[in-house]
């Protein structure tokens, strides 16, 4: 289990993030507003402007902030979803260790699980068991680029978060599926293609049986035990 010190000192970067989306988050900075310039922040906060430059190119990257050259920085405008909360909740994930990402996924993955075991349909289960073969195919070719195997199985996390029915759960789950993306391809690296062919298998079948309580919860568990053990070697 994760410990965390509660003594640990905020870095100098951190505090420049936390200003920024505690403004943010309480509703000071919204959509097309514009950022006070790095001189502001860093007497502000009494801090140097190279953190506050730093931050910024952060906040750039997760989405949340556009620079325009010669006009300054601006909290980013979006006409369609509500882009800022996960923006933000991207930004979140980014700081995160690899046991906080995987207990994450593991929350979403065994709930998802028995939410599309309930509301699954023949169209989910098609894609779902596309992935998984298109998953066998690559795993016995042992020239498969690696990039293609990690799309076969993130595209059957997928299946099952969108046959899970609610959008939303599909959105943020995503999210997190991409975060571990790189950990995910480091199970297929470490641990063998044809085990994770495998747990897809059983998971596929608790969805397809309709199967939910103890047996959804022990197919997700054992996918999140190989997720685990391959992270630690």
């Amino acid at each position: 289990m994760l410990s965390v010190d509660p003594k640990k000192i905020p870095s100098r970067l951190d505090i420049a993030l936390d200003y920024i989306t505690g403004e943010i988050a309480k509703g000071n900075l919204g959509p097309g507003d514009k950022l006070p310039n790095e001189k502001e922040l860093a007497q502000l906060l009494g801090i140097s402007r190279t953190p506050i430059r730093e931050a910024i190119k952060t906040l750039a990257v997760s989405g949340l902030v556009e620079t325009r050259h010669g006009f300054g920085n601006y909290i980013r405008k979006d006409e369609g979803l509500p882009a800022m909360p996960l923006a933000m909740f991207q930004l979140y994930l980014q700081s995160s260790t690899p046991e906080m990402l995987m207990e994450l996924r593991f929350v979403f993955d065994r709930n998802c699980s028995e939410l599309a075991s309930l509301r699954r349909t023949d169209e989910d289960l098609a894609i779902m068991r596309e992935c998984i073969d298109r998953l066998k195919r690559l795993s016995d070719d042992p020239n498969s680029p690696i990039e293609e195997l990690l799309k076969a199985d993130l595209d059957f996390h997928r299946a099952i978060y969108k046959a899970a029915g609610n959008p939303l759960i599909a959105v943020v789950a995503d999210f997190v599926l991409n975060m571990v993306a790189p950990w995910v391809q480091k199970s297929l690296e470490v641990s063998g293609k044809w085990r994770a062919v495998g747990l897809h298998e059983h998971m596929f079948e608790m969805i397809r049986d309709r199967k939910t309580g103890d047996l959804s919860r022990e197919s997700v568990e054992e996918n999140m035990e190989h997720f685990r053990t391959s992270l630690l070697k």
